[in-house]
């Protein structure tokens, strides 16, 4: 990898992560030889390549320079242009505001503080650890059902697919009652964000149907949901779930439009299972391969805080976020210039030999382990990090018992998208 010339280096194509996992030699070789890179392909818009922990972190610090509104996430030019034209067709088809940022995460400070505040108080670990023996019932609760399929499954001489069978319960079930959402309802909003990030479901895409059609069909029928949600919460008056909060929320003391509230909800149910499923997933498969740290850990329950922290430096369930340089300025020396952007990519911050003693070794007892897994610091911070925390603490306390049992079956299928390369599925099996 030494004399690959970084001007060939693939950082950005889907297929790549689909068939071959994270590209961690090629991050490697970046934060060697060119850790603030301009990074100009085909079919992406240029942006610098942030690949070191210390510039991603001065980034994240920096929300006044480097600002969200203009770029978010790094994606094909065609991407780019599908996204804005759906954002513009469903702004048209509502009658809302062409300038409006789809969700908070799009807004600068102090607007995005003022929207980030709305629903913070829900999200403190005050709040959270009023929470936590409910979230260690239902992770049990799902670890048994994982353990019937396994058995069941074991029977027949097949695998299990752990994603579906324990991974994205947990953290369905805690975002859909915070949100005050029917139980019932949990599992199809589940599949539409499925089919908006391009995670296969075939049960809800026709036969005779384009993954384009299925994913803006997934789209008005998200939007449709929220809007029936919003009118009711309206009509119920103010309750202390985080829809409510969101649909009664106010700003400099004018309420949030209907076109806000839909941003906020959709952002909030998304962002709320994706990730922490992934880290799940991706957590319980790096204690699989290092079946002496899986061994460790089911012998010392009391590790589990800081195997939580590893999983998370170790799976860094997003990919990549973008910034814009608002006025010229300098990172590590490198000048860049107002209007460039710049892509941070996280899961390289965590392997970064310059903050972590071997960073390719697993190590559930590693510290400190100050990994960004949740986007760095900041303005945007992410908002839902504490709860992701105390999820992953109930899901891992509740498997220790399966774990030392549970092996995989097979190979991991990602979801082909750059920003949460989600592990789709991830089959196992019970010896």
């Amino acid at each position: 990898m030494s004399a690959t010339h970084v001007d060939s280096i693939d950082l950005h194509s889907t297929a790549r992560y689909v068939e071959h996992g994270y590209p961690w030699a090629e991050w490697d070789h970046y934060r060697s030889e060119a850790p603030i890179y301009w990074y100009e392909r085909d079919d992406i818009a240029p942006f610098w390549s942030i690949t070191r922990h210390a510039d991603i972190l001065e980034v994240s610090r920096r929300a006044d320079v480097f600002v969200n509104s203009r770029r978010l996430r790094l994606q094909t030019i065609q991407e780019d242009e599908q996204q804005e034209l759906g954002r513009r067709l469903r702004a048209e088809s509502q009658g809302w505001d062409l300038d409006e940022p789809p969700d908070f995460i799009f807004m600068d400070d102090p607007r995005h503080r003022k929207f980030r505040l709305i629903p913070a108080r829900r999200f403190t670990p005050a709040a959270l650890r009023k929470l936590e023996g409910h979230f260690r019932e239902l992770a049990e609760r799902f670890a048994g059902e994982l353990v019937t399929e396994l058995e069941a499954t074991r029977d027949g001489g097949e695998s299990c697919d752990f994603v579906r069978a324990f991974a994205q319960k947990l953290p369905l079930a805690a975002i859909g009652e915070m949100m005050g959402l029917p139980p019932d309802d949990w599992m199809h909003l589940k599949r539409l964000t499925n089919v908006m990030i391009g995670a296969p479901e075939p049960e809800f895409i026709g036969a005779d149907e384009s993954a384009t059609d299925a994913r803006v069909r997934a789209y008005h029928e998200m939007s449709e949901y929220m809007i029936r949600l919003s009118r009711e919460r309206k009509g119920l008056g103010e309750t202390e779930d985080l829809s409510s909060l969101i649909i009664h929320g106010q700003v400099d003391g004018q309420p949030l439009t209907e076109q806000q509230v839909q941003g906020y909800l959709f952002v909030i149910l998304a962002a709320g299972n994706e990730t922490t499923q992934n880290a799940i997933s991706g957590g319980v498969s790096a204690l699989l391969a290092h079946p002496d740290e899986c061994a460790r850990l089911c012998e010392n329950p009391e590790l589990v805080p800081s195997a939580v922290e590893e999983i998370l430096r170790w799976t860094s369930p997003v990919v990549q976020f973008a910034r814009t340089a608002a006025v010229d300025t300098e990172i590590s020396g490198t000048r860049i210039r107002a209007g460039e952007d710049v892509g941070m990519w996280y899961p390289s911050a965590n392997r970064d030999e310059e903050v972590f003693d071997d960073p390719y070794r697993f190590d559930i007892a590693r510290a400190p382990n100050h990994h960004l897994a949740f986007g760095g610091f900041g303005a945007h911070f992410c908002l839902g990090a504490n709860l992701a925390r105390w999820e992953l603490r109930a899901a891992l306390r509740a498997l220790l018992p399966i774990l030392p049992r549970m092996v995989a079956a097979g190979p991991i299928e990602r979801v082909p998208n750059l920003h949460v390369s989600a592990i789709h599925r991830m089959p196992v099996r019970c010896e």
